[in-house]
């Protein structure tokens, strides 16, 4: 009995370890499949690809405008006007490293959780503070002339949130 569930096991695990080796051969040189980076989907691309379409990505996403709503009025900006300098190529190093890192168990756990639930890789860089500063100051005085006052924090987890967002919709302004 002990004999055969020592096979049994040795059989599942030469079982497990077989389809590591073929996974890892399958996406070799690859981003592996259900990686994102803000929610774009890259799995199945190439190092080079992957670079080439987060540079196209990041200037889509710079010079559209974002629009922020609340009751009658829009108030829109580019994350270009915010400073957002993102850096498309560490962005595309760490979505290559998903699976690859913590060989073996870790490089399998990730890439089951890619299979499964997918996983996010978030831009590196963001928006220059100063200048989300800046606006939201803006903002700000605009809605205090209406009576209102702006979340500032709230308000600026969205900024960073929606710059991010493809294809745009407006986003509403939380107000106390």
């Amino acid at each position: 009995m002990a004999t055969r569930l020592l096979l049994m096991a040795g059989a599942i695990l030469g079982g497990l370890g077989f389809l590591l080796i073929v996974e890892f051969g399958l996406s070799a040189g690859q981003v592996h499949h259900g990686v994102t980076v803000s929610g774009f989907e890259v799995g199945g691309m190439t190092l080079n690809e992957l670079e080439d379409s987060l540079r196209e990505r990041e200037q889509t996403l710079g010079t559209e405008r974002v629009c922020f709503f609340r009751d009658d009025l829009t108030l829109c900006v580019t994350p270009d006007e915010l400073g957002w300098r993102v850096q498309p190529n560490l962005t595309a190093q760490r979505a290559y490293q998903v699976g690859r890192t913590d060989f073996p168990l870790g490089a399998l756990g990730e890439r089951v959780a890619a299979w499964v639930d997918g996983v996010n890789v978030k831009w590196e860089g963001g928006p220059r503070p100063a200048k989300v500063t800046k606006l939201l100051d803006e903002w700000e005085t605009i809605f205090s002339q209406r009576g209102m006052e702006l979340v500032r924090g709230h308000m600026r987890y969205k900024i960073r949130r929606a710059i991010l967002v493809y294809p745009r919709r407006p986003f509403r302004i939380p107000l106390r």
